[in-house]
């Protein structure tokens, strides 16, 4: 057999890799393939965040004029006042409650003495506070008065009958003023 010259295998550290030459072909090699690719994908990247941010801002947009139609809505007049009252009527109604609980109902007897009036007789006002009824009339018609009058003097249900009457041209205003009786003698 033949052999050839047999070559020792070392490494030489001292030997450059590649020349300025070299260097330059391996950077044009990187910059046509790798960094193409790489400048691609940062280009779609940049792309899709635009178009992303793009459909965001148009939702923010959308967002934003809704609240602030929203919020028109509120500053409207008659939204306001409409506000206070509905907050009016739940203060109005807590009240109701507050008062009930504790409240007497007396509205068969504020309709029984007004159904004792006789209709010939306008009733101005009527007042109630703890038994005590104040009603202030006006008439043309002094007999319907007078059996009125009569009629409260005469009912053991009422005590401390007093009548004022005063005349205004043909016209009298009275002012009448009465304790109702828990109990009948």
């Amino acid at each position: 057999m033949i052999q050839g010259k047999k070559e020792d295998k070392s490494i030489n550290f001292l030997q450059p890799v590649g020349s300025s030459e070299s260097v330059v072909f391996t950077s044009f090699n990187w910059v046509t393939s790798i960094g193409k690719n790489l400048l691609m994908v940062v280009q779609i990247v940049v792309l899709v965040v635009f178009a992303l941010r793009l459909v965001m801002d148009g939702k923010n947009n959308d967002l934003t004029a809704k609240i602030n139609t929203q919020v028109g809505i509120l500053e409207n007049d008659t939204w306001k006042k409409n506000a206070i009252k509905y907050e009016n009527l739940q203060n109005l109604t807590e009240d109701i409650k507050v008062v009930q609980e504790g409240q007497e109902l007396n509205s068969n007897l504020i309709s029984e003495i007004l159904s004792t009036i006789p209709l010939t007789l306008n009733i101005e006002s009527v007042s109630f506070n703890n038994k005590r009824v104040g009603i202030a009339l006006r008439t043309t018609d002094f007999k319907a008065l007078k059996n009125y009058e009569d009629s409260l003097r005469n009912n053991n249900y009422y005590s401390d009958v007093k009548f004022n009457i005063t005349k205004t041209g043909d016209e009298l205003e009275v002012s009448i003023a009465f304790i109702i009786n828990e109990e009948v003698e």
